[in-house]
């Protein structure tokens, strides 16, 4: 009711309220005290719609919350539980939305029915109150969030209304004070924003996602010049030094050959005093005939000589072992190697070509997926991160080794797309990331838990 507000300081003049001079004061407090000490909104709806009686002498109070322009009645005196489907409740419900549509519910109204009644509402006639008075509970911006519909037998007079506002005041700011201003200014319910988000998150399980796994990976050579030892013995020098670029014929290391050497000679000046024995029985067979005869035993004498001689100067060429291609030469320190001892095939070193190189990806057991051959990769090299590499999937092992950190890995090898760039330099490592096929997105998402579940259950 606009118009009807006074200063709170001047007296009130209480006319068919339950509590007369005094007792209305006390009443009024009690009833302020009450509500600042309520913990929920639900307790202090209970309070609004049957302490506010005392006072106001109204004879039924409605509750209403008002969001999104919808109007609801969430409590009403003297019932526990409202039923949405009762005729009284719809009836109230529908008096309130015409009252909105005609007037508004900013400021304070008090009528008789059957003003705003609905066309063809016959709820009213049966409706033993038909003095209504509206007060709204308002944030500090003027935002109507809530209300209190007092209905009684008798019309309502100034004072009654102007009792009725402060408690409405109060009300207000104990229901701002348990659900906040920007709750109670919020647009959307919180309810069917919930229930869309369930509905889009299930929604989104369904959606197809490439399966992926991240690995570690680094920059090998292609088909690289395996340099084994090709005795046993041990590294006496190395002549190269790591990633250093060799030509075909450049001397990698050498194998200590000292009694390669002293084989050697001693094959050498075996072989000499075969030819000296040889040209003696080849003298004396001119004339001896059993010269004759040894002639052909000396000289297989000397073959045999011969061929030890030569087999020493291969075991001796072969302590040198040199570079059989151009490239860059591969291996970890020579302060590992220098005196070590190596057995004949045992891998020294490789020599590689730099502009021929792949990605070679470690995936490990418990992170395997199926991939396919031709799979995407991404790499993210170390060198520059920020910058993926695109590479597609070549091979991958059958079964999974052993490699850095005691983990059993898969190897997958991957050819890079396009020309190589300088930046794919032998031996930097990174992270890769391999595209599987598509599958829903809640295996991806759950497909390591459900694993563990079933390892743990034996399912």
């Amino acid at each position: 009711m606009q118009g009807t507000e006074k200063p709170l300081g001047e007296p009130i003049k209480l006319q068919h309220t339950a509590p007369a001079g005094g007792q209305a004061y006390e009443v009024l407090l009690r009833i302020e005290a009450e509500a600042r000490r309520v913990d929920s909104v639900a307790e202090l709806r209970f309070l609004i719609a049957n302490e506010t009686m005392k006072l106001t002498k109204a004879r039924q109070i409605f509750v209403l919350s008002v969001s999104r322009g919808a109007i609801k009645v969430e409590t009403v005196s003297s019932i526990g539980a409202v039923d949405r489907n009762s005729p009284r409740i719809r009836f109230i419900e529908s008096l309130m939305r015409e009252l909105q549509k005609q007037a508004g519910l900013s400021e304070i109204k008090a009528f008789a029915l059957p003003a705003y009644c609905p066309a063809g509402e016959i709820e009213q006639d049966s409706y033993p109150f038909p003095f209504m008075a509206w007060l709204p509970f308002r944030l500090r911006d003027g935002h109507v969030f809530a209300g209190m519909l007092l209905a009684r037998d008798m019309p309502w007079q100034e004072a009654d209304l102007l009792l009725a506002n402060r408690l409405a005041e109060t009300y207000a700011h104990a229901w701002r004070a348990l659900s906040g201003p920007r709750r109670l200014k919020r647009n959307v319910p919180i309810k069917p924003l919930l229930a869309v988000a369930a509905i889009i998150a299930v929604a989104a399980m369904f959606v197809p996602v490439h399966m992926t796994v991240l690995a570690p990976s680094e920059v090998v050579p292609v088909a690289p010049e395996i340099v084994a030892a090709p005795l046993d013995g041990a590294i006496e020098e190395i002549m190269v030094n790591p990633n250093e670029r060799v030509t075909k014929g450049q001397p990698l290391f050498r194998l200590a050959d000292t009694a390669l050497r002293n084989e050697f000679q001693v094959a050498e000046q075996d072989v000499k005093v075969a030819q000296a024995r040889l040209m003696q029985i080849s003298q004396r067979a001119i004339a001896d005939g059993e010269a004759r005869r040894d002639l052909a035993v000396t000289r297989s004498e000397l073959s045999v000589a011969e061929a030890k001689r030569d087999y020493a100067a291969d075991m001796l060429a072969r302590s040198h072992v040199n570079a059989e291609t151009d490239g860059v030469v591969i291996f970890t320190d020579k302060r590992d190697w220098i005196g070590r001892p190596v057995s004949i095939g045992e891998r020294v070193m490789e020599v590689a070509d730099p502009d021929r190189v792949q990605l070679r990806i470690d995936v490990p057991v418990a992170d395997a997926i199926a991939v396919r051959n031709g799979a995407r990769v991404s790499a993210f090299l170390d060198s520059n991160p920020l910058r993926p590499v695109d590479a597609k999937t070549l091979s991958s092992s059958f079964d999974p080794q052993m490699i850095e950190g005691n983990v059993l890995a898969y190897r997958v090898y991957a050819g890079f797309d396009g020309t190589t760039e300088d930046t794919l330099r032998l031996g930097i490592r990174g992270t890769s990331q391999i595209f599987g096929d598509k599958v829903p997105l809640a295996y991806y998402l759950f497909r390591r838990p459900i694993a563990v579940i079933r390892q743990r259950l034996g399912l």
